[in-house]
């Protein structure tokens, strides 16, 4: 996954502490998130090496920066392409979906804004094949449809309006091969704390997708969008959350993403930058100032 680059860390920690506009703040959990090669995961081989699992992490990490070669530049008009890989994704979350709920394993992207899932109904020629039973937005009590009068059914999500007046939305990834298209729909999104508390979030605008392809794979049930845009968790979060999460990436390993008061970092040792705001809202900026290996500082322009 473009965000989640831990080809550079691979042998170390990797934290990440971010801090948006605020409201006001209610306390804090966190979440786990499951490494690909943990045995939590659906894609862990019992199999594999160290060895092997550490080579296929890199070739995972350098088909990312072909990737990026290829499409160095984000033109803000195309915000609606988020720079993800689909099927290389290192890290999942575990969500839940509806009332009843229904529990969905999805890629956690900092890359992209919006949540979605594969929906009911969705003939085969529509939708990529999916291990896990496709979540039926008919059987749960607080689905709503939302309007296309509705401030969140707007660019760059917004793909249309059906008869009916429900917005549609479509979201292309930066392979130029991976889509998801449907209805966008508000409903209860609750997560799992690592406390053994749920934390229900009602009216979570998310994306019910009835036309999905590209490189998207089996074991998957969608994306959660954690990037900076108004569609995003972590935005639609923010009242609750106070707009703080963080987050650490260790290697073949689950690990947390926290929030609220969780997510503060703090103690001996850590040092803060600050973000920047530009556009596209979906990403996280910062001025880099130099980059070193070891005690050599290379020459690097700052910007």
């Amino acid at each position: 996954m473009a965000t989640f680059l831990s080809c550079a860390f691979i042998l170390f920690f990797l934290c990440l502490s971010v801090i948006s506009p605020a409201g006001a703040q209610t306390g804090g959990f966190s979440v786990e998130l499951i490494h690909r090669d943990s045995p939590k995961s659906p894609f862990y081989n019992p199999n594999e090496t160290p060895y092997q699992r550490l080579r296929n992490a890199l070739n995972r990490s350098a088909n990312r920066l072909s990737h990026f070669n290829k499409n160095s530049s984000v033109s803000s008009s195309k915000v609606s392409q988020a720079d993800i890989i689909p099927n290389v994704g290192d890290y999942l979350i575990r969500i839940s979906i509806g009332t009843p709920p229904v529990e969905i394993l999805a890629v956690a992207d900092t890359g992209s804004d919006l949540i979605w899932t594969q929906c009911q109904p969705c003939p085969p020629s529509q939708c990529y094949k999916q291990d896990n039973p496709l979540f039926d937005p008919q059987k749960s009590s607080t689905y709503k449809y939302l309007s296309c009068s509705s401030s969140q059914c707007a660019p760059p999500i917004k793909d249309s309006c059906s008869a009916e007046g429900n917005c549609k939305y479509l979201v292309r990834y930066g392979d130029q091969e991976s889509f998801s298209n449907g209805d966008l729909a508000t409903e209860t999104v609750t997560v799992g704390s690592t406390s053994g508390q749920a934390v229900a979030l009602p009216e979570i605008v998310f994306g019910c997708g009835t036309k999905n392809g590209g490189k998207f794979n089996s074991k998957t049930d969608g994306i959660v969008g954690l990037g900076g845009g108004d569609a995003s968790l972590i935005s639609q979060m923010k009242t609750t959350i106070a707009g703080k999460f963080s987050y650490c990436l260790v290697q073949q390993s689950s690990t947390k993403i926290n929030f609220g008061t969780n997510g503060i970092v703090s103690g001996s040792g850590v040092v803060s930058t600050p973000l920047l705001v530009k556009n596209p809202k979906t990403f996280y900026y910062l001025t880099l100032d130099a980059i070193s290996v070891g005690d050599q500082r290379l020459g690097v322009k700052s910007g």
